[in-house]
């Protein structure tokens, strides 16, 4: 059909679907090619190498394939088709595009035995099966887990590398790089690899001997994920060549002493981040796009179940939910935070900037500071502590985790709570206000992490100003500042710090006040390190080694963490009803309502965490035997456990069955309010309002 002049513009409109389709301006070889080759300005071209096993063992290329082949060819370049997609020009949305389809791809290339790929074909995926690819693909925010489930699959390659190695190679290597058994503490608070720890000096033995790992700068030796690909996705499209995140625990640090006593009880459920709505949303419209193979007579799903599919919804943006932390652990980590700031804090923070006075009337660095010396500059009260030099890293305390499995092997951990290094001491006093801050004030880590020693209290000093993390709706970005009232120790602790930021600024050693909660560095020197994620952590791991926290029956610590701490201040407010205490609470908010004080924790609370205090209250009250403050709860508790004697049930599964109660709506737990002749009171009710199932 010819067209006037005037309406050259409709054209490409009237051309032939399976023409059309054929078309990409990013595609820079022939349609028909086995091997293309891509780029949306990229400096090197990338490549789709079409020569992929099915589930049959035969190759995607050959002739029996063919309407499959050309299937998913037409459908990936109808995914930045104008045409078809109504898509922009804009050259990052189409990259994104064609991304969002390889990975359609590569999942059904994956999963190529469960869906009979090589014998139905794209026509064999039924709503059923289109309904699985979307839902795996939003079961995490990154693609490498949700489509590639990377974390898994390397695990496996990882485990089969180090079963095939010959075991004497490997003792060769570990004796050759012994940094390959270090493992730090952040490694294993982020470990994704579904690896016993014991096992993984082993594993990275075996990466190192088959010439995997690569160096990165800044932060180490790391497993090259690209070599890692070929081998297990070696039967997708954009997969095997695509950079995967960075595994964490096979990290081979440049840098590194710190470690922990012990092994850590891990403090999440993992359960991953699910992806967002928007996002999800241009995953269903890509799928939709198999739609198109209809216009140009290829085999295709039925158009009933691709808009079944396209109306598919499911819950986006689920977080995990965070072990928990015993109040106990909490009660006694408190109490020893406090204990040491009255008892200690003072000459603690005196001993540091008599160090830094000395050196810098001496104009020698820490490094050039005896022991001796330092001996005579702290004052007695730290010599009678037990300080006997600097740090305890320059004893030659740094000895490796994986040796340390079972308990420590050298006196490291001894000299620590022997108050032998003063810098440790800083720490463990720093990690002592962050759990005192930490657990009073019920805030984000983030807000205690940018707590400024400039102006995070107000001039009255009975305020905690701070910028609240969830405040940014409708604000541009910008986050809220607010202040809520601080318990006076908190106050006093804050305050030492502060101090000792001030006086170490006078001497020159910092041009300007830091976070509250800057620390030395284990590696020395006097002046205070920015707090990073891995610094406040860090103080917090020393903190609980130097008090010993609690050890379970595998021997490991609990090692405690700012999201289990939130909790703890409704946590106390429920506690006060049974043991007292509640008066404290009262003057600490200058509420003389006990319900104000309700109403302030609340407000103060995110749902999640408020109801995790509920359920962990109840759940510790049950296992204690206090049954007769929740009768109709522990009935219901008993048609499922079978017992009255929760004592003897899993603290984590009890809590988790409490949530879903209160999901369902088959449980409330809430404060009921009564006057008696003492005053105002309250006790937690939990009220069974639904049918037992």
């Amino acid at each position: 059909m010819s067209l006037p002049p005037e309406l050259n513009f409709l054209t490409p409109f009237f051309v032939p679907p399976s023409i059309a389709l054929k078309e990409a301006d990013w595609l820079l070889s022939g349609f028909d090619d086995n091997i293309w080759e891509y780029s949306f300005g990229f400096k090197t071209p990338k490549i789709i190498d079409w020569n992929v096993i099915l589930n049959d063992g035969s190759s995607l290329i050959d002739h029996k394939n063919k309407d499959l082949l050309d299937g998913f060819k037409y459908f990936i370049t109808a995914s930045t088709n104008n045409q078809s997609q109504s898509v922009t020009n804009a050259t990052g949305t189409r990259a994104n595009e064609l991304g969002r389809a390889l990975h359609v791809v590569d999942f059904i290339l994956l999963n190529a035995q469960t869906f009979l790929l090589a014998e139905h074909g794209l026509a064999g995926l039924g709503r059923d099966s289109l309904k699985l690819i979307l839902s795996e693909i939003a079961s995490s925010k990154d693609s490498a887990e949700s489509v590639y489930g990377w974390s898994k699959r390397a695990s496996l390659y990882c485990l089969n590398l180090a079963l095939k190695a010959n075991q004497s190679d490997i003792k060769r290597a570990l004796k050759e790089w012994p940094e390959l058994t270090q493992i730090t503490p952040e490694q294993i608070d982020n470990n994704t690899l579904d690896i016993p720890l014991e096992v993984v000096p082993q594993v990275r033995a075996a990466l190192y001997l088959n010439g995997i790992y690569r160096h990165a700068r800044g932060k180490g030796y790391v497993a090259n994920s690209v070599t890692i690909s070929k081998d297990i996705y070696r039967n997708t499209l954009k997969g095997r060549f695509e950079d995967k995140p960075v595994i964490e625990m096979l990290v081979i640090k440049d840098h590194e002493s710190f470690v922990r006593e012990f092994l850590p009880i891990m403090v999440t459920t993992a359960t991953r981040e699910r992806m967002g709505e928007s996002n999800f949303h241009e995953y269903k419209k890509t799928l939709y796009g198999l739609g198109n193979l209809h216009e140009v007579g290829l085999p295709a799903p039925a158009a009933a179940d691709l808009v079944s599919a396209k109306n598919f919804m499911m819950e986006t943006d689920i977080a995990g939910r965070f072990r928990t932390l015993p109040s106990r652990i909490v009660f006694s980590a408190v109490r020893n935070a406090i204990e040491i700031h009255i008892k200690h804090g003072k000459i603690i923070v005196d001993g540091w900037c008599r160090i830094a006075l000395h050196c810098k009337l001496k104009g020698i660095s820490s490094s050039e500071l005896t022991d001796k010396e330092l001996h005579r500059v702290v004052g007695d009260d730290l010599r009678k502590l037990g300080v006997e030099g600097l740090g305890l890293s320059r004893r030659g305390a740094g000895t490796i985790y994986a040796d340390r499995t079972k308990g420590p092997i050298t006196e490291y951990f001894k000299d620590l709570r022997a108050n032998k290094g003063l810098l440790e001491l800083v720490k463990v006093y720093v990690g002592a206000a962050q759990i005192v801050v930490g657990a009073l004030m019920a805030r984000r880590v983030g807000e205690l992490k940018e707590l400024h020693a400039a102006k995070c209290l107000d001039t009255s000093e009975q305020w905690l100003i701070f910028e609240n993390r969830k405040s940014t709706y409708r604000l541009f970005g910008t986050r809220q500042t607010e202040a809520r009232p601080i318990e006076p120790i908190a106050v006093q602790m804050i305050k030492n710090l502060i101090r000792l930021q001030k006086i170490l600024k006078r001497l020159g050693y910092s041009n300007e006040l830091k976070e509250v909660f800057c620390s030395p560095s284990i590696h020395g020197g006097l002046s205070l390190a920015n707090v990073t994620s891995h610094t406040y952590n860090q103080n917090l791991d020393f903190f609980c080694d130097y008090f010993e926290t609690e050890t379970n029956e595998e021997g490991k610590r609990y090692y405690i963490r700012q999201h289990q701490l939130r909790r703890f201040f409704a946590m106390l407010f429920f506690y006060s009803s049974s043991f007292g205490g509640l008066e404290t609470l009262q003057w600490m908010l200058g509420h003389t309502d006990v319900k104000h004080v309700w109403q302030y924790i609340t407000e103060s609370l995110d749902g999640a965490t408020l109801k995790g205090a509920k359920t962990q209250y109840v759940a510790e009250s049950l296992i204690n035997g206090d049954i007769q403050n929740f009768e109709n709860l522990a009935a219901l508790m008993k048609f499922r456990y079978g017992t009255e004697d929760f004592s003897i049930v899993d603290a984590d599964e009890l809590e988790d069955h409490l949530s879903e109660l209160l999901d369902e709506g088959t449980v409330t737990i809430e404060p009921e309010f009564f006057e008696d002749d003492d005053g105002q009171k309250f006790k937690v009710i939990a009220k069974v309002v639904g049918a037992v199932a």
